[in-house]
């Protein structure tokens, strides 16, 4: 069976000389990553946020929900941290490459759709998906006649919105608009916006894990930290798949200076090598999520590796990849 491919843009560590160093902020590591933790039962999550204020705070506050609560306290420890300035990442594309394939449905629409794709769509919204305007956003930007924050900010029933293979499709009058967000993500990427990255390394499971982000963000908007919750799964993340703590390690996740800690140095990614499998496939999938699985009766399914593995465990995740064709 032909599978369509999604490529992802290939992440690249640029060369740095002299000047460049004089010229442009790097990464600057407060808490070096240790090194991979082959086991299951444990999940390495990398959290980013974009503060308002200074990223110290930040840390001090998020320290402090773990602090407060026995279970945090007992099975979280922050292992890594980092703050990466505005212009690195601008100057580096991290943004771009983190959401490539977001990106690219944003900028080609209806274009991009898979034949399962289409037919999640026309389940959903009860409307041929030949004959339906499907727009991305950036097309839609010049339909409407809007501003990024204006797109982002349109309200619509919960019933107008649908999140297919991790591609977000909002119903607005007759037009149905992919990844909305996305507009707005980049035009708030700017030179004075820093992000600052920690890696959390859990020994619990993702309910916990889910129930402190929503704590952590909460004690962070009332410090003020993050003051607009405008693009708030963008202003805090949190890795919700093994195979999406691989994607967020490659992008955040640094040695002193601007190189990147090795993929192979990735707890998860460690424990696929282990397992057999390769170095190639393993970023290949990360790249290219979109693909075909085997279910119980041995038929196929189109589905996001990302959302096929939330919130599994690294065994679970790993067998749920083997499944795939």
């Amino acid at each position: 069976m032909h599978q369509r491919q999604f490529h992802l843009v290939q992440q690249t560590t640029p060369v740095y000389s002299e000047l460049d160093r004089e010229m442009n902020h790097l990464p600057d590591v407060l808490l070096s990553y240790p090194g991979p933790l082959i086991e299951d039962g444990i999940q390495d999550i990398v959290v980013y946020l974009r503060p308002q204020s200074n990223g110290v705070m930040a840390e001090s506050t998020i320290l402090r929900v773990i602090r407060n609560n026995p279970l945090y306290r007992e099975h979280f420890k922050m292992i890594y941290l980092a703050n990466i300035p505005g212009d690195f990442i601008v100057e580096n594309r991290i943004i771009e490459e983190h959401y490539a394939l977001n990106l690219r449905f944003a900028r080609q629409g209806k274009r991009f759709f898979s034949k399962t794709m289409a037919e999640i769509f026309e389940a959903h919204f009860q409307l041929p998906f030949s004959k339906a305007r499907v727009l991305g956003a950036f097309e839609a930007l010049e339909v409407l006649g809007m501003n990024e924050e204006e797109l982002f900010k349109i309200w619509v029933p919960e019933r107008a919105m649908i999140k297919i293979h991790g591609q977000t499709v909002k119903r607005y009058r007759d037009l149905f608009i992919v990844n909305y967000d996305i507009p707005a993500l980049l035009q708030k990427n700017s030179e004075a916006t820093d992000i600052f990255s920690m890696i959390l390394r859990c020994r619990s499971t993702y309910r916990h894990i889910h129930a402190f982000v929503v704590e952590a963000g909460r004690a962070l908007s009332e410090q003020g930290i993050l003051i607009s919750l405008l693009l708030y799964s963008y202003a805090f993340h949190y890795s919700k798949s093994p195979f999406e703590q691989i994607l967020d390690g490659l992008g955040y996740i640094y040695k002193k200076g601007e190189q990147h800690v090795g993929a192979a140095d990735l707890s998860f990614f460690a424990y696929l090598l282990k397992n057999g499998c390769s170095r190639e496939e393993i970023l290949q999938s990360v790249r290219e999520p979109i693909m075909h699985f085997r279910v119980e009766d041995e038929t196929e399914r189109e589905q996001h590796l990302f959302v096929a593995t939330y919130e599994r465990s690294f065994a679970e995740a790993y067998r749920i990849y083997q499944r795939r064709v």
